[in-house]
């Protein structure tokens, strides 16, 4: 508990302006300390240059040529090189020549100032120098590249002169080799009698292939004679009519003219009685010119079949008869051709080998031509593309930026220090008596606090009683850890108070009013009222899907057992103060959360249910200046339970 203390008087003033005062001192002695410390480790660092220069590795392209494209192992190459011992110990002596008599760092300082750095998928490399001398920094990437650019073109030289000498070497050997092979070749075709470099033009082979030509043709005619032979067979066999091709239009004329004698015949026979038929001499003839007709036809297919199967079978025996002596031909010339096309083999493969020789032999012509034609030594191998300049600004320490930095931890190490101080200096108790989070004033206090301004932060361990009233109000972190440590039972009183319900109301209520679909309390009362539950409390009251109090069905549930209920907790909680806490304390925490917000007090009734205007006149006074807003622009819901 803790009662209101007096107005602060004069020496409270003055110890407040000693307390401010000492805090400007602390801050501004810790700053200026830190800052000058911080300046002068910045200030201290000598400065650091970097010279750098670009190279490309490689010859640059003519004109009428492409780029050359990105040689990864060349370039990685030509880096270590770069950085080898022995350019290095060269450039060290150009440096000696070019300075006489200076102070200049040796071939393992050299080593430690330079770096090379490749640029990706180009033949460029960037050559780069560190130190703190900025004219020597471009002096020495400078004389770095002189020395490589003689050491390259003394290497080029005598590689020039040892490939002139090779190539030399080679092209006069190769050039006996097909003198020798040329010869070689000249005497065997005239031993084997080989007239021609072509295959087809030599006599032997030329013949070969006219047999096998005419096999080929007489094979041909032969399936075709014995096609025709089983054609003529099977047409007789199907009894079909077979003639030669002479005679099929012959054939044909005689079958038409009996059809049409037939015709003539079955009309006859249509329209005229036998007996007068054989009584007209111009009637009775067509029958008998009709016989004789068929006749003359059966005897010309049966002439016609044994010409057109005879003929067949001579046709197909013939050419059976050439197939024979052909292929006894060939087989007799075959060992002849066998041995003349191996040796014509070995002479073509000679004709190759003389052929990829002098192949050979022109290609290393060209290359002697262009490495004796292309003086490698009067052109440069590679190319500066950007010479060294002395730096003008140093690339390491940042000066201004790290002392913004030091400004910066200065001013948070002076603030630290003022806190620090604040906290370890002992703090002065004043003529109220500490409390444990709750505060209550007494009634005849009330016109001493109407002109007091109530902090409405809900996240404060107290605040302040109601004026004139002598009711408290139990601060947000409290009422969470009630909640946290309550159990169903105290859980749904908890939350029912802090929805605006009276311990008289509560005790009134049952299951029937909750409605777990809306959210909705249907409070029983004169007026009746509905009072809608936040929505993370109404499971509280669900169990099995059906509403549900933990204290419907007992015997002995009354405002003292509410109270008892609500004490428990607050122990079990830990608080200090559990004697104090009820029911009453926990509804005006509610009703006070509504005021600050600015809720009209006309609604408040709405809500919380009929109360006395005189103690709707003491809630007024804790209205902000906003107040006089309707319910629906209110949140409701108390924080912890939304």
């Amino acid at each position: 508990m803790e009662l209101l203390p007096a107005p602060e008087g004069a020496p409270e003033e003055a110890a407040l302006a000693r307390t401010s005062r000492r805090r400007v001192r602390v801050f501004l002695l810790t700053f200026i300390l830190c800052l000058a410390v911080g300046l002068a480790w910045d200030l201290q660092r000598p400065a650091l240059y970097r010279a750098s220069a670009s190279l490309l590795t490689v010859a640059p392209p003519e004109v009428d040529q492409q780029n050359v494209e990105a040689d990864i192992q060349h370039v990685t190459i030509q880096k270590q090189r770069l950085l080898g011992r022995p350019l290095l110990e060269r450039v060290a002596r150009e440096l000696a020549t070019k300075n006489p008599g200076a102070e200049l760092p040796g071939v393992d300082e050299i080593r430690a100032m330079l770096d090379v750095s490749i640029l990706p998928e180009t033949n460029l490399v960037e050559l780069q120098a560190q130190g703190g001398d900025p004219a020597l920094l471009s002096l020495l990437v400078n004389t770095w590249i002189e020395s490589y650019l003689k050491l390259r073109e003394e290497e080029v030289a005598a590689l020039n002169a040892r490939t002139v000498d090779v190539l030399r070497e080679q092209y006069e050997a190769l050039g006996k080799k097909i003198a020798e092979k040329r010869a070689a070749l000249n005497d065997f075709r005239e031993n084997n009698q080989i007239l021609s470099t072509e295959r087809d033009e030599n006599q032997i082979l030329s013949r070969l292939k006219g047999l096998n030509e005419s096999l080929n043709t007489v094979n041909e005619e032969m399936v075709k004679a014995r096609a025709r032979l089983d054609a003529v067979e099977a047409a007789i066999a199907r009894g079909e009519t077979v003639v030669p091709e002479q005679d099929k239009r012959a054939y044909a004329q005689m079958v038409q003219r009996a059809q049409e004698l037939r015709e003539q015949v079955a009309e006859m026979n249509r329209r005229y009685t036998k007996q007068y038929i054989e009584r007209s001499a111009s009637l009775k003839v067509i029958p008998e010119k009709l016989a004789k007709l068929e006749a003359k036809i059966l005897k010309s297919q049966r002439s016609g079949q044994d010409y057109v199967l005879t003929s067949a079978r001579q046709d197909y025996a013939a050419a059976r008869q050439t197939v024979e002596s052909l292929r006894k031909q060939l087989e007799d010339f075959k060992a002849e051709a066998s041995e003349f096309t191996a040796r014509f083999s070995e002479y073509q493969a000679m004709q190759e080998d003389l052929a990829g020789l002098e192949l050979l032999y022109r290609e290393l012509e060209d290359r002697l031509v262009k490495v004796e034609v292309t003086n490698r030594a009067k052109y440069p191998q590679l190319q500066v593309v950007e010479w060294a300049y002395p730096p003008e600004k140093p690339i390491w320490p940042h000066y201004w930026r790290d002392a913004g930095i030091v400004a910066g931890v200065s001013l948070a190490v002076a603030l630290l220090m003022v806190w620090l101080v604040n906290f370890l200096k002992p703090i002065a108790r004043g003529t109220g008596r500490a409390g444990l989070g709750i505060t209550i004033y007494p009634a005849n206090a009330a016109l001493e606090q109407q002109g007091q301004a109530v902090a409405p932060a809900l996240g404060k361990n107290s605040q302040q009683a109601l004026p004139g009233t002598g009711i408290a109000e139990l601060g947000v972190d409290r009422i969470a850890r009630l909640l946290e440590n309550a159990d169903p039972f105290a859980r749904q009183l908890i939350a029912l108070l802090m929805s605006g319900l009276s311990a008289e109301e509560i005790l009134r209520l049952e299951p029937s009013h909750i409605d777990l679909e809306k959210g909705e309390v249907a409070v029983p009362g004169d007026p009746p009222r509905k009072v809608g539950l936040a929505p993370g409390v109404v499971d509280w009251f669900e169990r099995e899907g059906s509403p549900w109090l933990a204290w419907s069905g007992k015997d002995h549930f009354d405002r003292e057992e509410i109270d008892a209920r609500l004490q428990l907790a607050a122990v079990d909680a830990g608080l200090a103060e559990s004697g104090q806490i009820d029911a009453e304390l926990l509804r005006n925490t509610y009703l006070l959360y509504l005021v600050r917000q600015g809720i009209r007090l006309s609604e408040l009734e709405t809500i919380v249910g009929t109360m006395p205007a005189r103690e709707l006149l003491d809630l007024g006074r804790y209205s902000p200046a906003h107040a006089g807003k309707p319910a629906s622009e209110v949140q409701l819901a108390y924080p912890l339970m939304a």
